[in-house]
């Protein structure tokens, strides 16, 4: 792949990836390094990515794995990530509650069939419509919306199995 042609395929998703960066890591610096760091990357892996049938997808993802590497690199897991916005009075019981909550909203996810559980994720996670989901998957706008219902209906019954 030539530098125009790089340019041409990756950098128009430059927004949406420093979008997730800041998204994942809540630091508009850090996000940025992020964003360089994945961007070298794929620029590395050039040649490669003529063989990717989604390109904005697969930009997302690198720029994604390089934030929670870099989380990983300052010894952020994802409970402290997720926790450190609580309010002072909330207690240790309804503390853990909600990570049983969240354990079970995951597993819920995890056992989604891959092509619901893609889509969910970057629905909720992405903040994507279901066009830029068809876009990125390669799936029809009607077969999104499917899977978003069939998905969210999973998880649903799911919780509501176990009492949630």
């Amino acid at each position: 792949m030539t530098e125009k042609e790089f340019k041409e395929t990756v950098l128009p998703h430059h927004k949406m990836m420093q979008a997730e960066a800041m998204r994942l890591l809540k630091d508009r610096d850090e996000a940025l390094d992020c964003l360089q760091d994945a961007v070298t990357a794929l620029w590395k892996s050039r040649l490669e990515l003529a063989n990717v049938s989604n390109i904005k997808a697969y930009c997302i993802r690198s720029v994604t794995n390089r934030a929670l590497e870099m989380m990983r690199q300052r010894h952020i897991s994802y409970s402290e990530y997720y926790n450190k916005d609580l309010p002072s009075d909330v207690t240790a019981a309804s503390e853990v509650e909600r990570r049983e909550n969240v354990a079970a909203l995951r597993k819920a996810i995890k056992l989604l069939p891959e092509k619901e559980r893609n889509v969910v994720l970057m629905k909720a996670i992405n903040g994507m419509s279901s066009d830029e989901i068809a876009e990125a998957t390669g799936l029809t706008s009607n077969n999104v919306r499917v899977l978003l219902y069939r998905g969210r209906k999973r998880i649903k019954d799911y919780l509501k199995k176990y009492g949630l």
